[in-house]
């Protein structure tokens, strides 16, 4: 009976042993896992050692044998009118520090920002740069009205991320250069393709005189819908956007002084042929430095329909945020088959949308029910979360850009990974796994030969965070 005491005596002291009293033998693989659910944000958690027992019954995330996709560039978020307005409305040492908490690398470390050339759907009202008709060389722009709280919001950012990479889109000329003659619908008249590439260099040119310098631009967002009138829109012709990237834009960027890199697309997966009906002039593809994808329509495997074409050439996801339509279903796994999918699939950075919106999504001069990244509570300064946050809180302060995204297999149906090596040689690789009512689930990592299981919780989904040193 002593015996049997003694024995149960050694074992709980065996099981009270923290994670931090465990210290690796010589030579053992230095790991760390971090997890999140429902019931726990973001903590450490135990677990087993590398070892050189393999467990035939799962498929292991093999770090062995894969292989460099492409260079990560980042996270990013849409700093929109809308957002700046708000933030210009709370306490300014509010405003300071959730933006270092957005920002900072020790923190969030979202490193890209990107803006709008005039009014979005999310403003305070329609507005653009030069509504003086006819006015083809840009004698009367002023980005005045963005002086009063976009660009210095925009300067108060830097701070805290002076290497952010910065790009632009634009929703509307003015309307004097479109079909409808207003800012919401209409067509790109042919006559005004010299008119539109001097506003955006008018534009660059005039953000770079306040010290802002925009590294890119997306030459129109979703240039294949006018939203039915409905909000700040142009339709823009594959045929256009060639000559636009081919010839007017880089003649306008020169004159300027600009080296501002131009991107195209920047609309949906599913309308890859367009990407290959413009990169077909030679001219715009020289001119092209990457392509920026939307995913509201088609699947991410879609952007192979171009990449095989140009492997060389850069990818970007630029919008996709949270949605009162959706947020029913919007949970950390269903946005990390979002923000995963591009990802693996050739984008080298991935962009929310709106950065702040109130709790009714406002405000909102367009058609679309978005919610912010976070929302504020205007009265009280407060901002709240949501879950696409947390899907990049689970690996965006862990990533360094310059890092490469590696191919792997995915470990199972009901779950999504994506693994970097960053630039020190170190691994992270992050897991998202569905809701699995009393199913235990398991995921095997393999590394050096050696493997290393894990365990999901049950009940919830999850998001796992391995970081191993090289």
């Amino acid at each position: 009976m002593k015996k049997l005491l003694f024995t149960l005596t050694l074992l709980a002291v065996a099981l009270t042993a923290s994670a931090e009293s465990y210290v690796p033998r010589e030579g053992e693989i230095k790991v760390k896992v971090l997890q999140a659910t429902k019931h726990k944000p973001i903590h450490e958690v135990r677990n087993t050692p590398f070892t050189h027992h393999y467990y035939a019954l799962h498929k292991p995330i093999d770090l062995d044998a894969a292989t460099p996709s492409h260079d990560y560039l980042g996270i990013g978020v849409s700093m929109t009118d809308a957002s700046c307005w708000l933030l210009s409305q709370i306490d300014p040492e509010v405003c300071r520090s959730f933006l270092k908490k957005v920002f900072s690398k020790r923190d969030l470390n979202m490193s890209i920002i990107r803006l709008n050339c005039g009014a979005s759907d999310y403003a305070t009202e329609l507005y653009n740069y030069n509504d003086t008709k006819g006015d083809v060389n840009m004698k009367n722009f002023s980005v005045a009205r963005d002086e009063l709280y976009m660009i210095p919001l925009i300067k108060k950012f830097a701070e805290y991320r002076p290497d952010a990479y910065i790009f632009s889109s634009v929703w509307s000329v003015p309307g004097w250069m479109k079909s409808s003659g207003q800012m919401c619908g209409g067509s790109l008249l042919d006559e005004h393709l010299p008119s539109f590439a001097n506003y955006w260099a008018a534009y660059l040119k005039a953000y770079k005189e306040h010290g802002i310098n925009i590294d890119a631009v997306t030459v129109q967002n979703e240039p294949l819908t006018d939203q039915m009138g409905g909000c700040p829109a142009t339709l823009i012709s594959a045929k256009q956007e060639a000559q636009l990237v081919g010839k007017y834009m880089p003649q306008a960027f020169k004159k300027a002084g600009l080296d501002t890199k131009i991107w195209i697309h920047d609309h949906n997966y599913d309308a890859y042929e367009r990407v290959n009906e413009v990169l077909e002039d030679k001219n715009a593809l020289r001119n092209t430095d990457a392509i920026a994808w939307h995913p509201y329509n088609g699947k991410p495997e879609m952007i192979a329909n171009v990449r095989e074409r140009y492997p060389k050439m850069a990818m970007h996801l630029t919008e996709r945020g949270p949605s009162f339509a959706a947020q029913d279903v919007q949970d950390e796994k269903w946005w990390a088959d979002y923000i995963f999918g591009a990802l693996n699939n050739g984008c080298s950075s991935y962009s929310s949308w709106n950065l702040v919106l109130d709790e009714n999504g406002q405000p909102n001069v367009g058609r679309h029910p978005c919610a912010g990244l976070f929302t504020i509570d205007i009265e009280n300064g407060k901002f709240t979360e949501s879950s696409q946050v947390r899907v990049f809180r689970q690996f965006s302060p862990f990533v360094e850009r310059g890092a490469k995204i590696l191919n792997i297999d995915q470990p199972s149906k009901n779950m999504i990974a994506i693994a970097f090596q960053n630039p020190n040689g170190d691994y992270v690789v992050c897991i998202a796994a569905a809701d699995k009512p009393q199913k235990r689930q398991t995921l095997q990592i393999k590394y050096k030969n050696q493997y290393m299981m894990v365990s999901l919780p049950m009940d919830t989904w999850s998001m796992t965070t391995i970081l191993i040193e090289k």
